[in-house]
């Protein structure tokens, strides 16, 4: 299944929104991939992202940022250093 962005319902990734904030389309459905980018991978190296780092959708109990199932602190990538579900 195709995700769509979340502001406009294009399934594009990257610039090109017209309605999101930067213009970035966001595809915050998809736990197996990044929001910005689509890419599988978690950490450095998001074209899009802030500070060029991944992020997917919630799902799987897994920590948006690094894929973690480990709750609390110790999350190398989350801005707060906390793993997020």
């Amino acid at each position: 299944m195709a995700t769509k962005c979340r502001h406009c319902g294009s399934s594009s990734y990257g610039h090109g929104c017209a309605y999101g904030p930067d213009r970035l389309h966001e595809h915050r459905d998809d736990e197996k991939h990044c929001e910005w980018c689509g890419s599988s991978s978690y950490g450095h190296g998001c074209a899009y992202g802030p500070n060029r780092l991944h992020r997917h959708g919630p799902g799987g109990n897994k920590c948006i940022w690094c894929g973690s199932t480990s709750s609390g602190s110790g999350c190398p990538y989350s801005p707060t250093r906390r793993h997020e579900k």
